[in-house]
């Protein structure tokens, strides 16, 4: 699957007007969600998902390409995936929810590869996409394949659609204080998925000044049809033509989206992380 975008940020004290075009443009209201999405880091040699002894079985056969067509691109290269899970906020949140098992919870996988470079339309980002909906035992999925849980935050989005276009107002929060978002290798334990989430009222945004990201966005199932991509890439250029002094669609450079883990080469040892001159 291709997933195809626009990309404009939005101020918060600009939000509900944002909300009130989009109706308009859409005809509804937004559908609002909360997922909590955990990070996993693979390996540095990629193994794809090799080890299926988690996965639910029997696997349905549209299933099971997904499943396929994930371990052909993880064996390749290793990524960081996300496996997100719905929350609500006065169940799910605060002193009184209950600790949740990830593995018995059904979520969703996901990965997304390197964008495309632009080809004369940087103001569109594609990429390929895969997501596995409805999944159990994600967290021991991720673990029995060699990849390591990184960080986790909670994700805030209305979506308005209009046909196959999808608009999603997406923000960001920290699950934890602030220092403790630092690099895998500079922890001193393995990090761990919280065991109950904070209430909603004492997140902070990641972004620092609340701001929102507005993604237009258009899926297309079979992205081996270079037609259906071209066709949906102009949809998306009419999309910016109406919103045109309304919403201000940013080229993205196509880095910030890079998941990908740096490869050890087979035979090369790693070097250590820090080297001390003049000592034996």
């Amino acid at each position: 699957m291709y997933e195809i975008f626009l990309t404009a940020l939005v101020e918060d004290g600009d939000f509900g007007a944002a909300c009130a075009v989009l109706g308009g443009l859409c005809g509804m209201s937004p559908w609002e969600s909360v997922h909590r999405v955990l990070y996993f880091q693979g390996p540095p040699r990629p193994v794809g998902i090799s080890n299926q002894k988690s996965i639910d079985k029997p696997i349905r056969k549209d299933i099971g390409f997904l499943w396929k067509d994930l371990h052909q691109n993880l064996a390749r290269q290793s990524f960081v995936l996300q496996t997100r899970f719905e929350v609500l906020k006065d169940r799910d949140m605060g002193p009184n929810a209950a600790p949740v098992d990830l593995d018995a919870a059904p979520g969703i996988l996901r990965w997304t590869d390197f964008p495309d470079p632009p080809h004369g339309r940087p103001i569109l980002t594609q990429r390929k996409k895969v997501e596995l909906w409805d999944q159990r035992k994600l967290p021991s999925v991720m673990r029995d394949n060699s990849h390591q849980f990184k960080t986790e935050a909670i994700e805030e989005v209305y979506r308005f659609f209009r046909e196959e276009i999808e608009f999603c107002l997406v923000r960001d929060y920290f699950l934890k204080p602030i220092e403790y978002y630092v690099p895998l290798e500079a922890r001193g334990q393995p990090a761990s998925p919280v065991e109950s989430l904070p209430a909603w009222e004492s997140l902070t945004p990641i972004d620092s000044q609340k701001r929102w990201f507005l993604l237009v966005k258009v899926h297309v199932l079979q992205d081996n049809k270079p037609d259906e991509i071209r066709k949906a890439q102009d949809q998306l250029l009419a999309v910016r033509g109406e919103l045109e002094g309304v919403f201000d669609f940013r080229s993205i450079d196509r880095k910030v989206h890079d998941t990908r883990i740096a490869q050890q080469q087979q035979g090369i040892q790693a070097l250590p992380q820090k080297v001390i001159l003049g000592k034996s």
